[in-house]
């Protein structure tokens, strides 16, 4: 999975302004990007994010946007390619907890069998101090011969909307949203389970969508955050 689950919540789409409410948060406009980058808690860059907006397509209940995703490392070279789809459903955005997968992790499983199913992430456009967020989560399994090799769960929880607070990037200061929540994941492989629990803090501003990302380990300490850097 992204090491900033980030990210990418990371986005921005479509050609025009939609009749639904979700480009509050993030501007839907065709050929339109951002970029992040990416830090480890030394404040040392990891690698870059850069997420653009590729098609918009409106049905008659929803809109829909095809992203993709190019991620490079801090010397700048291409390390993966991927895409991904973000629904907007009424005053709703929706992300595919599947597309949060990381790219490198499914190379390592070329030629086997992949099951995942997922409830995804909900983003209400009107948000609001206090409000508390749906519960998401995804699991992996992964088969080889009729085997199973592996099994990923991920519970992502206790999502709630804290404050708002300015934030300064690269990119500018924005006023922002500031949103809480717990990552759980466990995974067994070969009859070893191996648990995992972080929590991270995500900054959301109206009009532009996720600002910064900071997650934290089981006793608190910064593992890693991100920053908008790029407006495109």
């Amino acid at each position: 999975m992204s090491k900033n689950l980030l990210f990418v919540f990371l986005l921005l789409i479509t050609t025009g302004i939609l009749a639904q409410d979700c480009d509050l948060y993030f501007p839907l406009v065709e050929n339109k990007g951002v970029q992040y980058q990416n830090f480890n808690r030394r404040e040392r860059l990891e690698s870059t994010q850069d997420v653009m907006v590729k098609k918009v397509t409106l049905h008659s209940d929803h809109t829909e946007a095809l992203l993709s995703t190019r991620y490079y490392d801090n010397r700048e070279r291409l390390q993966h390619e991927t895409e991904f789809t973000v629904r907007c459903k009424g005053n709703e955005l929706v992300l595919d907890v599947q597309s949060l997968i990381d790219p490198a992790m499914l190379d390592g499983f070329k030629d086997m069998e992949i099951n995942v199913s997922s409830i995804d992430i909900v983003i209400p456009d009107h948000l609001k101090i206090g409000d508390n967020l749906p519960d998401a989560g995804m699991t992996m399994s992964v088969s080889a011969a009729g085997m199973r090799i592996t099994e990923i769960e991920i519970n992502i929880t206790d999502r709630k909307v804290e404050a708002i607070e300015s934030i300064t990037t690269p990119a500018g200061t924005f006023e922002c949203f500031k949103i809480t929540y717990a990552t759980h994941t466990q995974s067994r492989t070969m009859g070893m389970t191996n648990r995992l629990a972080s929590s991270s803090v995500e900054y959301y501003a109206p009009g532009v969508g996720n600002v910064r990302t900071e997650i934290y380990d089981k006793n608190q300490r910064l593992e890693s955050y991100t920053v908008l850097s790029k407006i495109y």
